[in-house]
């Protein structure tokens, strides 16, 4: 018989922060307070100077083409030199990854109303998913996550915390919202990523669209099929729409649980 998995809590991960891998330590020290070393002459560069020129070449060309030989020729360098800056490859990521995020930009709405700020939050963290499709490339591993990925948490936190649940519950909802920005984002990603390597919106959604076409008379696709066939009720949503569509609901039970009193 297998064995069973243990179930991993909020309280696990906090308790087991004391007990961080040092390769991973390391990386999150860099992240947190990056320094050129002091060996040597004086550095040409700064780090964010390092971090400025790989973000630029996974803007134009995409992730694969942001190496360390890549970064190092843009900057003059070679790339044994960049090490100075980055011991090896994912402590450079870590840093384009948190600097491509950027900040949350401020809320426009009041306080007091946390459904229009969480809302105001995902369309902001789905416009940067979209201008940076790179970022989305990345697999979601055990790795350091910097200050302005806790500014985004934060910038979430607040709204929520304002409906009056728990921290444990205020909690499950960020992750609840977050997982649908995140999810709902994917066929616009997709798009700017095709975007960006010269493909129209036009020629995307004709592949899109004749790949999901396959399932219309394929007895193994009924549900989907009647899906894509059925008769339209009014115009349709652009992705923008559909994802705040989808985002409503979402805060539509958010809301429910909320007047439910269950905190």
């Amino acid at each position: 018989m297998a064995a069973r998995k243990r179930t991993v809590t909020h309280a696990d991960i906090m308790e087991a922060s004391g007990r961080v891998d040092p390769d991973l330590r390391r990386r999150s020290e860099l992240l947190w307070d990056r320094a050129v070393s002091t060996r040597g002459p004086k550095a040409a560069f700064t780090p964010d100077d390092v971090v400025r020129v790989a973000i630029q070449i996974a803007d134009d060309d995409g992730l694969a083409a942001m190496t360390m030989q890549a970064v190092a020729v843009r900057l003059g360098l070679t790339t044994m030199a960049l090490y100075r800056y980055f011991p090896n490859k994912e402590a450079l990521y870590d840093a384009i990854v948190d600097a491509g995020m950027g900040q949350p930009p401020a809320f426009r709405a009041p306080v007091s109303d946390w459904r229009a700020r969480v809302a105001e939050w995902a369309h902001a963290k789905r416009a940067m998913l979209i201008a940076r499709p790179w970022l989305a490339e990345l697999p979601f591993v055990a790795a350091p996550h910097g200050p302005n990925w806790l500014t985004w948490l934060e910038a979430i936190a607040e709204p929520l915390s304002q409906t009056g649940l728990s921290g444990p519950f205020v909690g499950q909802m960020l992750s609840i919202v977050d997982g649908y920005t995140r999810g709902a984002s994917d066929t616009a990603i997709s798009l700017a990523r095709a975007e960006a390597r010269g493909v129209s919106a036009e020629q995307w959604a004709a592949a899109v669209g004749a790949d999901l076409g396959r399932a219309i008379g394929d007895p193994r696709f009924p549900s989907f099929a009647a899906i894509l066939t059925a008769p339209s009720d009014g115009k349709p949503l652009s992705l923008e729409e559909s994802f705040d569509f989808g985002l409503q609901r979402v805060l539509d039970g958010i809301a429910l649980y909320v007047r439910g009193g269950v905190v």
